[in-house]
């Protein structure tokens, strides 16, 4: 008898009224399942889940995710590989989560929004959670489907499960500018930010990468997502209390990307058009000095930092350096489960 079955026949038993749960079994669950709930409360409160610049992975943070926590309700903003992790470290319940954003589709933003949502119905989840993001957000919960089909077969048969993931898993693509969504905590509104050049005729008009204001009775806070210098993330940003924008350290990066590109056993080409990418569609520390200063903000947060290198060598100080040339507002340099 294999493991799964004998953990069955020794913990559970069919009666005619349903299943009978023994000690261990309910024992057995409660571990699995258990996890600890955010606090409740009042006001606002975010917590940066990762905040590495991708798509290199590192071992001392993870992808770009972050939760906004209104009035005790989680909102996610980017799903960067191993987000359930972090929100388990942070002690925010992933199977309480009803709403995520995505800024743009690269995957140190996206990877794991399947995960996060198949790990939630797979743990007893059955209310809809929705999704929203740029053109493909749908395309892609279609696709994760048909991925998650095999693994909600096998558990709709054992377990019985009452609601297929298609009645759980919802996305929407958000098209254009605007007010995308609002409850009665928040008035999330996107802009389109500039990490996608519009220079880029290879492009097709679905690439759009988002920034979002979140709008509270007490705070306001906007997410630049991944981008240069962007006139739109500064009119979204006008007057915000926090903006949580990317910063990367320009020289260092220029130099230690190509190395990398180089060591990653690139093509020449590959090489030099990576790193035009990098170096030309995300902002330099002065850059998100001068959007802060325009924008009026209070307090800048730094994250999705650059370069990719561990260990770091760019120092919280020298973050902050290129920001402070412009910016005299408060200057946060971001670390993973950091709360705000």
């Amino acid at each position: 008898m294999n493991n799964r079955r004998q953990f069955l026949a020794t913990n559970f038993k069919l009666a005619a009224g349903g299943v009978i749960f023994s000690t261990v079994a309910v024992a057995s669950l409660r571990s699995v399942l258990a996890q600890p709930a955010a606090p409740i409360s009042s006001g606002t409160r975010l917590v940066l889940l990762g905040t590495t610049g991708g798509p290199p992975p590192k071992g001392q943070r993870s992808y770009a995710a972050n939760a906004l926590i209104v009035n005790g309700e989680p909102y996610i903003i980017d799903c960067g590989n191993g987000i359930v992790r972090q929100l388990v470290l942070a002690k925010i319940n992933f199977l309480k989560i009803n709403r995520i954003f995505i800024t743009h589709h690269h995957d140190d933003h996206n990877a794991d929004l399947g995960t996060l949502m198949g790990l939630a119905w797979t743990n007893g989840r059955n209310d809809p959670i929705d999704a929203y993001g740029p053109p493909g957000t749908e395309a892609m919960m279609r696709a994760f489907l048909d991925y998650f089909r095999p693994n909600a077969e096998i558990r709709m048969l054992d377990e019985r499960r009452l609601v297929p993931p298609e009645k759980v898993f919802r996305s929407h693509d958000v098209t254009t500018p605007g007010v995308v969504f609002q409850d009665e905590n928040v008035k999330v509104t996107a802009a389109e930010n500039t990490h996608f050049p519009k220079s880029n005729t290879e492009l097709s008009a679905h690439h759009r990468s988002w920034a979002y204001r979140f709008d509270a009775a007490d705070r306001s806070i906007v997410f630049s997502g991944d981008t240069a210098y962007s006139d739109n993330v500064i009119a979204l940003a006008k007057g915000a209390d926090v903006l949580v924008h990317e910063a990367m350290h320009l020289e260092i990066t220029r130099d230690l990307t190509r190395k990398l590109f180089i060591a990653q056993g690139r093509p020449p080409q590959e090489v030099e058009s990576a790193l035009k990418h990098v170096l030309e569609t995300h902002a330099s520390t002065e850059m998100v000095g001068q959007v802060a200063a325009a924008a009026g903000v209070k307090t800048v947060v730094l994250t999705h930092l650059i370069p990719y290198r561990e260990p770091e060598v760019v120092s919280d100080d020298m973050f902050k350096e290129g920001v402070r040339k412009y910016f005299s507002g408060e200057i946060i340099v971001g670390k993973d489960l950091m709360s705000i």
